[in-house]
């Protein structure tokens, strides 16, 4: 206990037994004696019933009823709850890491470590007992991906990306564990991901547009909350997209990239690059020399631009994009074809410029653009 807490501690305990001092019984003692079963009989109805204290706790993520601990990662938010004999009167409570004299406290321990927990009560016959469970508290720092305030939280090694204290403009909204990825290498169960990205347009890059390594994942509900299952860019020295559990921004192939004061950002993309596509412009890449991240296909549009797209399947439609729709392979000034013919899914619909005949299909957003009477929608 630092010695700020134990100087209060004293003085809260010293105050209880000042106002008991004239009892005969107030001397500290354990109380979990009185707390074990007996066959003795009762005591007589008018005989008093001796105080004794215990206490269990709330809202503990894991339990164990047999070695007296809870354990849960930090920030571990718990509630304290007295029992006791008799009347408390008054209670101090000395959490390993705070003090207070709440009758039932609620506490939250924001620094891993292990904590003992002591109960010190006065009944309503006076005297002072107490219940001491030493190591009652396992506060467990976080591994990879998990959340956090500060990087004291994060497991060794780790640090805390994207803290409340230094919040990211894209990436995850809430501080998570991570550690960096230079050299490609990440532990077992991690994928390293280039999450290099773009300049944003004023200048300066976010913390996490580097190589990270992140908590490999098959599905959204391997992630933490707050992350999904990603397709993200590879770390050195890998050239293949990795699936790590990260924050929506930056964007997947398909997801708009357009800011609110209208510019296209290449930041807001995991692949590096917003295409000039629909209304809101599309995360997509250059797949002329390059492969697609997975889950997306390379196309050579009318306009000759070699670019990933993403198959409409699930819940991507692309309908929040008033120039963009599900269209199969076609001609046209900004129709596809696929640059691979053996393409898994050529006949399916991917998302792609809405095909028009007359300006009137793409307002208020964007014009039709035509060629040889194959029109697409573009942005005016």
């Amino acid at each position: 206990m630092r010695r700020g807490m134990k100087r209060g501690f004293l003085l809260l305990l010293a105050g209880l037994a000042a106002a008991d001092c004239d009892k005969s019984e107030s001397l500290l003692r354990d109380a979990s004696p009185d707390l074990t079963p007996s066959d003795a009989p009762p005591p007589p109805s008018d005989a008093p019933v001796s105080l004794a204290v215990d206490f269990a706790v709330e809202n503990c993520p894991s339990f164990d009823p047999v070695a007296l601990t809870c354990t849960g990662s930090v920030p571990l938010a718990v509630r304290f709850v007295p029992l006791a004999t008799t009347t408390v009167t008054k209670s101090l409570w000395d959490l390993g890491d705070a003090s207070t004299s709440d009758a039932a406290p609620s506490h939250v321990y924001d620094t891993p470590g292990v904590y003992t927990v002591t109960i010190i009560a006065t009944g309503v016959g006076g005297g002072l007992v107490t219940k001491v469970h030493p190591g009652f508290i396992v506060a467990q720092a976080n591994a990879v991906g998990e959340p956090c305030d500060t990087s004291v939280q994060c497991d060794q090694g780790l640090f805390c990306l994207c803290p409340a204290s230094a919040a990211c403009n894209g990436g995850p909204a809430r501080g998570m564990c991570v550690s960096k990825c230079p050299s490609g290498l990440c532990s077992a169960g991690q994928v390293c991901a280039g999450l290099l990205t773009a300049t944003p347009p004023p200048g300066g890059t976010d913390p996490w547009q580097t190589a990270l390594c992140l908590p490999a994942c098959v599905l959204d509900s391997d992630c933490a909350a707050g992350l999904r299952c990603r397709s993200l860019p590879p770390g050195p020295p890998s050239g293949v997209w990795v699936h790590g559990c990260f924050a929506d921004v930056p964007g997947d192939i398909g997801d708009p990239c357009m800011d609110a004061g209208g510019n296209l950002r290449n930041d807001l993309c995991a692949s590096g690059q917003c295409a000039d596509l629909g209304a809101m412009g599309m995360c997509s890449m250059t797949c002329q020399d390059a492969s697609c991240p997975s889950g997306s296909d390379c196309a050579v549009l009318g306009d000759t631009r070699n670019l990933c797209l993403r198959p409409c399947a699930g819940s991507f439609t692309c309908a929040s994009d008033s120039l963009l729709t599900c269209v199969v392979p076609g001609p046209g000034n900004l129709g596809y074809q696929f640059a691979n013919l053996n393409v898994t899914g050529a006949g399916s619909s991917y998302c792609a410029p809405k095909p028009c005949a007359t300006d009137d299909t793409c307002l208020p957003a964007g014009i039709c653009a035509a060629t040889n009477g194959n029109g697409h929608c573009v942005r005016r």
